[in-house]
């Protein structure tokens, strides 16, 4: 057993013996907030995700369900910088007026935020800035930060759990950080959507080019054969998309330039904290690899 499963393992025995068996119930955005959520609170809480790591989560349809669950939820988490619009549809459709909405993104700096003007010829620019920051470890610390403070507003009683699993949280990013920087400072690849900026601040990795020219906009033939031409010229290892991408211009490139493709989620394919570390880790197997061993 490794030293954050332990380090949990004893946090969730001790909230067990001493606190009451009554559940802070929480609604997340996505998968990733829900990870955090669970890893700060354990089984304290009862979880709810709405997006789910196969689903685009710039644009997700509201179902009546999700609103049922969240009118009985204590808590709603939003990715926020505007990603997540259709959250506050939920929320307003649950007419749950003792919700506690928490915005996840008030306690990361974002990246990329515009300057000037932003209009529609800019493609699907957010304003606030670029919103996928969940995929810069070091921002689940402070999520998880923010969390341990916000459960603990609502249900006291379990400050000291929820501190403590946050601290095994941390304890285990902090753990995997030199792994992950290892395998992946330095690295080079082509992305399809404006996704991976924070990874990429984080371990210095260079992002070569893009598939949309803007972000949302489809790519022409033009800009994907200038893309191809800079991948040759220049060696790109790999290229990556997501499930919900379409895999067409992935195709190009790789018959054009013989350049490894990959499919590599922004999102950790379930909501627990061991499926948010695996994540890291399979992002640093795929983009840390020889381009030989990038996955098709």
């Amino acid at each position: 057993m490794n030293l954050f499963l332990a380090s949990l393992l004893a946090a969730i025995l001790f909230a067990a013996s001493s606190t009451p068996a009554a559940s802070l119930r929480v609604v997340a955005a996505t998968n990733d907030l829900g990870a955090i959520a669970r890893a700060v609170g354990g089984d304290a809480i009862e979880l709810d995700v709405v997006a789910r790591p196969d689903r685009d989560p710039h644009s997700l349809p509201v179902l009546p369900s999700t609103m049922r669950a969240t009118a009985r939820a204590d808590m709603y988490l939003e990715i926020g910088l505007s990603l997540d619009l259709w959250s506050r549809e939920i929320i307003r459709g649950s007419r749950n007026r003792k919700l506690t909405v928490v915005d996840c993104s008030r306690v990361i700096t974002p990246l990329e935020v515009p300057v000037g003007r932003v209009d529609a010829s800019q493609g699907d620019v957010h304003p606030e800035g670029n919103p996928h920051y969940w995929l810069d470890p070091a921002n689940a610390v402070l999520v998880a930060e923010l969390l341990a403070r916000e459960f603990a507003a609502i249900d006291a009683e379990r400050a000291t759990d929820y501190e403590a699993r946050m601290t095994a949280f941390r304890a285990e990013i902090g753990r995997r950080l030199p792994e992950w920087s290892e395998r992946l400072r330095g690295r080079r690849f082509v992305e399809f959507h404006r996704s991976w900026v924070y990874l990429a601040a984080r371990f210095e990795m260079e992002i070569a080019g893009r598939v949309e020219p803007l972000p949302g906009i489809p790519p022409s033939a033009h800009h994907l054969a200038d893309l191809a031409s800079m991948i040759r010229e220049t060696n790109v290892p790999i290229a990556i998309r997501d499930a919900y991408h379409d895999p067409s211009a992935m195709e190009f490139l790789a018959r054009e330039t013989g350049v490894s493709t990959a499919v590599l989620p922004t999102s950790c394919g379930e909501p627990t904290p061991e499926s948010f570390l695996a994540h890291f880790d399979e992002i640093a197997a795929v983009l840390g690899a020889p381009a030989a061993e990038a996955r098709p």
